[in-house]
């Protein structure tokens, strides 16, 4: 992996699946990702996309379009088949742009834990309250991931491909604050060893890179770290030094780690990024070996335009860090 190469995290603006593909081939040149496109409607958003996978393998996860969001039911129904023709469109079109692609390819899903915070049951209430069926989901997800890095890796036969699971809601998970249907009270929290072992059992659905997002102000670094996952994604501005301890141990290990920094000028980006590598004691040349670049959350709710310039200040950034190492 290239040092300090640019990512995305999933979600991009628009419609225009062909668009989005070229464009990450053209901005993420060393480490591009599969686009979600949310603003194509339920099942491209990356709850519906994801159990649109899941309901490939297991029927009783399918789930169909509610107000407050997706809910459980008996059998795959049209929101199921819409998210399905999603995927199918863009695994055609990456297939078709990066043709004799040979490095570091990106597919997202999401995590268990956020999976089951936002899934409500056919009673109302979400799948979280039912530890065991969140136990299923996982297991319906492992074989969902090796069936989908399966369908990616025939298309892209040459690439290396790394899993990242969106975890936005593992925090909440934690501190018990995800809230119930009538919003007066929380679901219980959830022990750290549970969230630790299904992250552990998520991450050996994968023998390639496997990677954890969340865009959330606390982060379970040390959970993650052990649960063996190769890198964490986080938005540094929302968590702060809070990570410092962290990124030390997750590198010791053997990992690497997505920095998702939104950078208003090239030198300012610079010298925060450097900074955190610092204050954990690595040189400038070391610090840009063990780090990845990416916004800190999804490039949506703004033109294409804007969401591309973005992606070009942070490979400035990039470009920048590296060259201290040559």
């Amino acid at each position: 992996m290239q040092p300090a190469a640019i990512t995305g995290v999933g979600a991009w603006p628009g419609i225009d699946v062909h668009e989005v593909a070229v464009t990450i081939r053209d901005v993420c040149p060393d480490f591009p990702h599969l686009a979600e496109l949310p603003e194509r409607g339920p099942g491209a958003e990356m709850i519906g996309r994801t159990m649109g996978l899941i309901s490939q393998v297991a029927n009783d996860f399918s789930v169909s379009t509610v107000p407050m969001g997706w809910r459980l039911t008996s059998a795959r129904g049209k929101d199921m088949l819409r998210a399905a023709s999603f995927m199918s469109q863009d695994l055609d079109e990456i297939e078709a742009v990066y043709e004799s692609f040979a490095g570091d390819f990106k597919i997202q899903v999401v995590g268990p834990w956020t999976l089951a915070a936002s899934l409500e049951t056919r009673s109302g209430e979400m799948l979280l309250r039912d530890l065991g069926a969140v136990k299923d989901l996982t297991q319906a997800l492992i074989t969902t991931v090796e069936r989908h890095v399966a369908d990616v890796s025939r298309r892209l036969p040459q690439a290396r491909i790394a899993v990242q699971f969106d975890e936005p809601l593992l925090r909440d998970v934690l501190r018990g604050s995800v809230p119930t249907q009538s919003g007066w009270s929380a679901y219980s929290a959830v022990e750290p060893t549970l969230v630790g072992s299904t992250l552990t059992s998520i991450r050996n659905s994968h023998a390639g890179i496997t990677i954890v997002h969340s865009c959330a102000d606390e982060v379970p670094f040390d959970l993650i770290r052990q649960a063996g996952i190769s890198a964490v994604s986080y938005d540094v501005a929302l968590v702060g030094d809070k990570a410092t301890d962290f990124l030390g141990e997750q590198i010791d290990s053997g990992g690497f780690v997505i920095l998702g920094i939104m950078p208003t000028t090239t030198a300012r980006a610079v010298a925060g990024v450097r900074r955190l590598g610092g204050r954990i004691g690595y040189s400038d040349e070391d610090w840009s070996t063990h780090i990845l670049l990416s916004p800190p959350c999804d490039l949506i709710d703004m033109p294409l335009s804007q969401a591309r310039e973005i992606m070009e200040s942070l490979s400035e950034v990039s470009r920048a860090l590296v060259e201290v190492d040559q």
